[in-house]
């Protein structure tokens, strides 16, 4: 009769295959990370807030704009289909507010973003990369 010897448990850190862990990050690393995305977000705000203290619209749209943008990188780069739907409800809800904004401002400016868009998706369509 044979006698099991006991497996180390992967849950315990001291025990565990470091190959199934992965490298450690120093906490110097993740505390640089944490402080950069701290700085970033506080410069965005006070670029949007001076934008908002020259005009409300300009605010409004530099915000939609960044919306826009981040949409389309999100339906780019996500793997999973529900965050490249969510990516594109994002980025239309956002180029939807910009141009219902630009045909608030200025008419024109508002068929000009219409425009845009056609143009875009005619060329989107006429396009190898899309098959």
């Amino acid at each position: 009769m044979t006698t099991q010897q006991p497996q180390p448990s992967t849950g315990d850190p001291i025990e565990a295959n470091p190959d199934l862990i992965g490298p450690a990050v120093p906490d110097a690393k993740i505390g640089r990370e944490a402080l950069g995305l701290l700085l970033l977000s506080f410069g965005v705000l006070g670029g949007l807030g001076a934008l908002g203290a020259l005009h409300w619209m300009a605010g409004l749209s530099a915000v939609l704009i960044g919306s826009c943008a981040s949409g389309v990188v999100a339906r780019r780069n996500s793997k999973q289909r529900w965050q490249q739907d969510a990516g594109a409800m994002i980025a239309f809800a956002a180029y939807a507010g910009q141009t219902a904004l630009l045909f608030y401002l200025l008419q024109p400016l508002g068929w000009l973003a219409v425009s845009a868009l056609g143009i875009a998706a005619g060329l989107w369509l006429s396009s190898d990369e899309g098959a």
